[in-house]
Parts: structure tokens; sequence; C-alpha cells
């Protein structure tokens, strides 16, 4: 719910013309805060400078006090990801055992998803590029050029607009289908500056996957969550790696997946988010 309520804020912002750039005013570049219009000088201009500023602070301060939770919970390229993720899992094959476990109820299910996910597949990256046009270009110009101009008499900023939602498809698929989390490992900066802070940081006070049982053995021979770790980690260990590349950033992959699993059991997971302050 945070994932799907955070990617709604970023979506909506431009939109709602609650904050945004517009490059084509009459006057030149101007801020648009709550729908009013300023022009891109100072002070305004700190209007945009200051938030950055302190949403980096809080997002060290929140890291240094629970981990990297920015990126699991937070991280629009993270959230994307794990859409694209159970949606190729009801489009053709993926490790999302909760789409794969509501797809076995019945064929209305099957089909049912399948459908719904194919069209999300087509729209969902539509919808992000023309978000992200929002952020410089009013979304009536968006609108009318996209939705209204005849096809090929928009000019400019129609011609623009699809050759940037064309990118952004491909680039969308592209990074949902093969290149996945490894951006996250080898290219984030954001998950380098996390990694570096958490190291930093008090373990017992650290929000990560943790194990609750005492011993594996309740574990049987499953190993569903070790396959479901894309960094190759065993989420049952007591040490977890946190830092860059190799280390745990919370996406929660393996709660899902012993979620599932118990519950096919009619048992809770045995994974769970928690501090260590927190096991019993």
């Amino acid at each position: 719910m945070t994932q799907v309520c955070l990617l709604l804020l970023w979506i909506l912002l431009p939109w709602l013309n609650i904050v945004r750039i517009e490059i084509q005013g009459g006057r030149g570049p101007s801020i648009i805060y709550l729908g009013q219009s300023y022009p891109m000088d100072f002070p305004y201009v700190l209007g945009l400078i200051i938030p950055f500023v302190i949403l980096i602070w809080c997002i060290a301060l929140l890291t240094y006090y629970k981990g990297r939770v920015f990126c699991g919970w937070a991280c629009p390229y993270g959230s994307c990801v794990e859409l694209f993720e159970g949606l190729s899992t009801a489009v053709w094959k993926g490790s999302n055992r909760r789409v794969a476990a509501w797809m076995r109820r019945s064929s209305f299910h099957k089909w049912g998803l399948r459908l719904s996910a194919g069209l999300t597949l087509a729209l969902a990256p539509v919808i992000l590029a023309l978000s992200i046009a929002a952020y410089l270009v009013a979304p009536r110009q968006i609108i009318h050029a996209v939705f209204a101009a005849a096809w090929g008499r928009g000019g400019m900023i129609q011609t623009t607009l699809l050759a940037w939602v064309a990118l952004t498809v491909l680039i969308s698929w592209l990074a949902g289908f093969a290149v996945k989390f490894h951006f996250c490992r080898m290219v984030c900066i954001y998950g380098m500056g996390q990694a570096m802070v958490v190291s930093a940081a008090p373990s017992n006070q650290i929000l990560r996957p943790r194990f609750l049982p005492a011993s594996t053995d309740a574990c049987g021979a499953c190993q569903a969550c070790l396959k479901a770790c894309f960094v190759d980690l065993d989420p049952r260990a007591k040490q977890l790696v946190l830092g860059f590349s190799t280390g745990c950033f919370n996406c929660g992959d393996c709660i899902d997946t012993c979620t599932t699993v118990q519950g096919h059991k009619g048992e809770s997971s045995l994974l769970s988010f928690s501090a260590a302050s927190q096991e019993t």
C-alpha cells in the first residue's frame, strides 16, 4: 500500500498542478506551486531546491534509523520493477508466487488476470511517460496534443510527446523484463548512499527481513525465500549483508514468497519486517 500510494503521488503531482515546471510559458520558464505560476528566478526557485535538499536529508535520517526502507518501500523504480515482475508472471512467466497462486484458482482467474496484466503492460508505461512530461509541459497541452489534435497535426509538441512515449515504453519494458534490480545493485547512487549510511547505523534498530522461528528446522526442505532473493542472500541469516551491490535493500520478495508458501499450509509467514529490538 505504501508503494502504491507513493507511486500515485508522483504521478498526480503535476496533473494537479501541485508542483511542476512549465518550460513553454509566454514569458519564459516558470514554476507552478499549488496552481500559481511564478518566474523561475530567485527566490521562487528555492521552492524546488530546498524541498529536494530536505528530502535527501530525510532519506539519510530514515536510513540511519530504519535501514534501506526507501529502496524497498518508496523508490519509484523499485516499485515499478516489482509491478512488472507480477505482470510478467501473469502474462508469461515470473517469480511472483502470489500472482501464480491467484491464477491457479480457476480459468476465470487465470485469463482475467492475464487480460488485465496485458492491458497494464501496454498502458502503464504510457501513463508514466505522460506524467513525467507533465512535470515540464502544461497538462492541458499534453491532453490536447495526444488526445485532441489530429494525428500529425499537433505540431512539434505532439511529435516530441509521441517520441517520448515510445522511448519510455521501450525503456520501461527493458528495465522491467531484463535489467530489473541490477540497476539498483550496480548503478543507483541513492542505493550506494543508503548502504554507506546503514554501515554506520546500530544494527539493532534496522528494519529488515528477519526470520521469526528460533531454527530453520521450521522451513523443512523449503528454500523458496532463497530463490526469490535476486542478490542470492539467505534472509533467514541473523547477520544480513546490507551494503551496496550484494546487500539486502528491503524489497520484501522473500517475505511475500514465504507468506504465499505458508499460506498454502494455513500458517503465517516465517519472515517479517522487524528490527532486532522487536525480536523475541
